[in-house]
């Protein structure tokens, strides 16, 4: 008897065949043929869900950013701003399949592509968060912006560009990356005017 799946389970059986894929291979050398070869699916059953492959990546990249705010709201319950925004950064600065995805596409220097997705992702879910964030903290008084939301938002993407740099560029040592780390969360601080340790405590006593 044949097993009729839902189209949620159709989905997520695509979207893990293509992350093992794009992790492994590359996203350029992954054709759609091999994806649904992995899902087990025919290609008509993959081009209902999805126009193109560059569509089923901007769909992973937003699934991942449901699936951050979904473990986001499940830390932040209860707690302060500042509470909320340390959830959010090491959730952020934690491993994820996206990360493996998005170093393949840098070697690759599908940088337009990298930066379609995240604009998607940053305005359909991490920005709303983030403003979340500090309208709380504002409203508590225990964060103090240096600048209007915009701006502090801008600046705050900013700090990450500046903490994770493309490894092309710049070779990236743990210990190198621990001190950026600890460097951008002091600018993170100011930017919002945090007390001196607010978030780099667990940093400095590395």
């Amino acid at each position: 008897m044949r097993i009729r799946k839902t189209p949620e389970e159709r989905r997520r059986e695509i979207f893990a065949a293509a992350e093992r894929l794009f992790a492994e291979n590359g996203y350029a050398a992954t054709t759609v043929a091999d994806i649904t070869r992995a899902a087990g699916v025919a290609k008509g059953t993959f081009f209902y869900y999805f126009e193109t492959k560059d569509a089923l990546l901007a769909a992973i990249g937003r699934q991942w950013a449901k699936e951050f705010a979904r473990r986001y709201e499940e830390m932040e319950k209860g707690a302060g701003a500042v509470s909320h925004l340390r959830a959010f950064l090491s959730i952020f600065e934690g491993d994820d399949p996206l990360d493996q995805m998005f170093d393949r596409l840098l070697v690759e220097r599908q940088y337009h592509l990298m930066e379609t997705i995240w604009q998607a992702m940053r305005k359909e879910t991490m920005d709303p968060l983030l403003t979340s964030i500090f309208r709380a903290g504002e409203a508590e008084g225990t964060m103090h912006l240096a600048a209007d939301m915009a701006t502090v938002t801008h600046f705050f993407w900013g700090l990450y560009d500046a903490m994770f740099p493309l490894e092309e560029e710049v070779p990236a040592e743990e210990a190198q990356m621990t001190r950026n780390l600890a460097l951008g969360h002091r600018l993170m601080e100011t930017l919002l005017g945090l007390a001196a340790g607010t978030l780099t405590e667990d940093f400095d006593k590395e």
